[in-house]
C-alpha cells in the first residue's frame, strides 16, 4: 500500500469543503445581487447590496479556483491569485459600503447610479481574471519559467551567502534612494513635488527600481532567522526592520511599512506554513493608531496649500509629528477615525465609476493600441529615449476626469479595470483581465516561497502591484522587466553560488 502525506490526505478531503463554500459564496452573491435589483430606485441602498454581492462573489472564486485546491486557500503559501480575489472583495465590494453615506471632495462628482453600473463593470472583469487564472497560461510558458527558476536554483544555493548579504543590499536601496533625493529635490512626501511630473534624468527609472533593495535586505534577513534558523542574524533582522519602518516615516508613505511588513511575514509564512494570526491584528491595530494618523499629520505638514517644506524640514518635523501622534488622542476615537479614513481610501470603486461615467459621453474612448504602445514604451529605458514622456497616469487621470488643476501634485487612478475600460470599452476588460489572470497563475504554478528562497524575493517585489487594484495595465506590465531585473541582482549578491561539477 502507497503512504500517503497528511498533507496530501487534507487537501484530498479539503476539495468538497472548499467547493461546497464557494458555491454557497457564489448563491450568497446571487441573492445580493436580486436584493441590489429590488433597491435599484435608492441607489445609495443598492450600492451597500451591490458591493456585499461583489465581495461574496469575490470569496466564492476564491474557494473555487484555487490552484491545487490548497487547504490554506493559498494564502499561508503567499499566492498571488488567492490574495488578489481577497482584496478585490475588499477594496470593491466591502469597501463601496463607504457609498452609504454622502460623499465629498472629489468623489462628489461621481453619481451613484455610476457606481452601480462601476460594481457590473467590476464583476465581469473579475470573472475573466478568474477564468485566466483557471485555463493558465498554456504549457509551453509554464515549462519555460520552470527551466528558468530551475536553471536559477542549479547557479545559486538556497542559502544566504554570508551575514553581510543583508546589509549589502540595504546599502544598495539607502545609497540610490538618496542619490534620488539629491538628484530630485524630493524625498518620498517632502521637497519638489513639481519635479516628480516635470522633470526626470536617464538614469531616474534604474534609481527608482533600485531602491527596493532595501525591502529585499529586511526579506533576507528574515530568511536567515525563519528558514534558516540564524541566531546572530535576529539583530540584523530588528536593525534593518526599525530602519525601514523609520525611513518609511520620513518619506510619508504608508506603502513602505506594508511592505517591510510582507518581508518579514512571507519569509515566517514559509517556515512556519501558517498564517501568524495574532501578529497581523496587533500590526494591524500599529497600523491604524500610529502610521495613519501620522502619515496624515505628517503630510499635512510637509504640503500646507503652495507652500511646501524642503525635504531637510520635513525630516526634523518628523520626530515630533510622531510624538504628538502617539500622546495626542484616546484609543477608541484613533481607531475610529483611522478606520473610517482607510475604508475611503482603500475604496477602488471610484475609478471605473467616474470612467464609466464621463466616458465616452464626455471624452472620447483611447485608442486600444495603447494596451501595446505603453507597455512598450514604459519598458524603454529613459537613457534609450531621452525624450521619452513622463509617466504620471494618476497625475493626468486626476486632471482629466476630475478637472483638478496642474498645480495640485496628487494622484488618483482608474485603477487597472477602470483604465482598460477607458481604453476601448468591455472587450479590453475581458480579454487582457483574462491576460492577467493567466499571468498570475504562471507564477503561482512556478514561485513556491516555502521550497525556494529564491521566490521569496521575487514574490515581495510583484505581489503589491499585482495584487493592488490601484495601478492601471500600463504601469503595472511596463514595471515586470525592472521587478525582474532586480530580483536577480538580489539573488546573486545574496544566495551562495553551487560549486560546479
Amino acid at each position: 500500500m502507497i503512504a500517503v502525506s497528511a498533507d496530501v490526505q487534507a487537501r484530498v478531503s479539503a476539495l468538497p469543503q472548499r467547493a461546497a463554500a464557494g458555491l454557497v459564496f457564489v448563491a450568497i452573491a446571487l441573492v445580493l445581487l436580486a436584493e441590489t435589483i429590488a433597491k435599484s430606485d435608492r441607489p445609495s441602498v443598492a450600492a451597500v447590496w451591490g458591493g456585499l454581492a461583489l465581495a461574496a462573489y469575490a470569496v466564492g472564486l476564491m474557494c473555487l479556483v484555487g490552484p491545487s485546491q490548497r487547504v490554506d486557500l493559498g494564502l499561508a503559501r503567499w499566492m498571488i491569485g488567492p490574495w488578489t480575489l481577497l482584496w478585490y472583495g475588499v477594496v470593491f465590494g466591502i469597501a463601496t459600503l463607504t457609498w452609504s453615506q454622502p460623499q465629498t471632495g472629489i468623489a462628489g462628482e461621481i453619481a451613484v447610479s455610476s457606481v452601480l453600473r462601476a460594481l457590473w463593470l467590476v464583476a465581469v472583469g473579475v470573472t475573466a481574471w478568474a477564468l485566466g487564472y483557471c485555463v493558465g497560461p498554456g504549457q509551453w510558458s509554464r515549462r519555460l519559467a520552470v527551466r528558468g527558476m530551475g536553471a536559477l536554483g542549479r547557479r545559486f544555493a538556497a542559502e544566504v551567502r554570508s551575514p553581510a548579504a543583508p546589509w549589502v543590499l540595504y546599502a544598495i536601496g539607502i545609497v540610490t534612494l538618496l542619490t534620488n533625493a539629491v538628484t530630485t529635490n524630493r524625498f518620498g512626501y517632502a521637497g519638489d513635488a513639481s519635479s516628480e511630473v516635470s522633470t526626470a534624468s536617464g538614469y531616474a527609472g534604474i534609481l527608482g527600481a533600485l531602491n527596493f533593495c532595501a525591502p529585499l535586505a529586511v526579506a533576507v534577513a528574515a530568511v536567515q532567522v525563519f528558514c534558516e534558523r540564524r541566531v546572530a542574524a535576529r539583530i540584523t533582522l530588528v536593525v534593518l526592520s526599525m530602519a525601514q519602518f523609520a525611513l518609511g516615516v520620513m518619506l510619508g508613505n504608508k506603502e513602505s511599512y506594508i511592505v517591510t511588513v510582507l518581508a518579514v511575514v512571507i519569509p515566517f509564512c514559509a517556515s512556519r506554513r501558517r498564517l501568524p494570526k495574532a501578529s497581523l491584528i496587533v500590526i494591524l491595530v500599529v497600523f491604524l493608531l500610529v502610521v495613519i494618523p501620522f502619515n496624515q499629520a505628517y503630510r499635512s505638514a510637509a504640503r500646507q496649500g503652495s507652500a511646501t517644506l524642503t525635504a531637510g524640514q520635513a525630516v526634523a518635523a518628523a520626530p515630533e509629528i510622531l510624538w504628538q501622534t502617539v500622546t495626542g488622542q484616546g484609543v477608541v476615537a484613533g481607531l475610529t477615525d483611522s478606520i473610517d479614513y482607510l475604508a475611503q481610501r482603500i475604496c477602488e470603486i471610484d475609478g471605473p465609476a467616474i470612467v464609466v461615467q464621463r466616458t465616452p459621453g464626455q471624452f472620447k474612448f483611447q485608442s486600444p493600441l495603447q494596451l501595446l504602445e505603453g507597455p512598450i514604451a514604459g519598458m524603454v529605458p529613459r537613457a534609450i529615449w531621452p525624450g521619452k514622456p513622463i509617466a504620471v497616469p494618476g497625475y493626468l487621470f486626476s486632471q482629466e476626469f476630475y478637472g483638478l488643476p496642474p498645480t495640485l501634485y496628487t494622484s488618483t487612478f482608474a485603477t487597472i479595470i477602470g483604465g482598460l475600460y477607458w481604453d476601448g470599452g468591455w472587450i479590453p476588460v475581458i480579454v487582457c483581465m483574462f491576460l492577467v489572470g493567466s499571468l498570475v497563475r504562471l507564477l503561482d504554478d512556478v514561485i513556491d516561497v516555502r521550497a525556494n528562497p529564491h521566490g521569496i524575493l521575487l514574490m515581495l517585489l510583484l505581489f503589491p502591484s499585482l495584487v493592488r487594484a490601484e495601478y492601471d495595465w500600463q504601469t503595472i506590465i511596463a514595471d515586470l522587466p525592472a521587478s525582474i531585473f532586480v530580483w536577480l541582482l538580489a539573488v546573486v549578491l545574496t544566495f551562495r553560488t553551487r560549486q560546479q561539477a
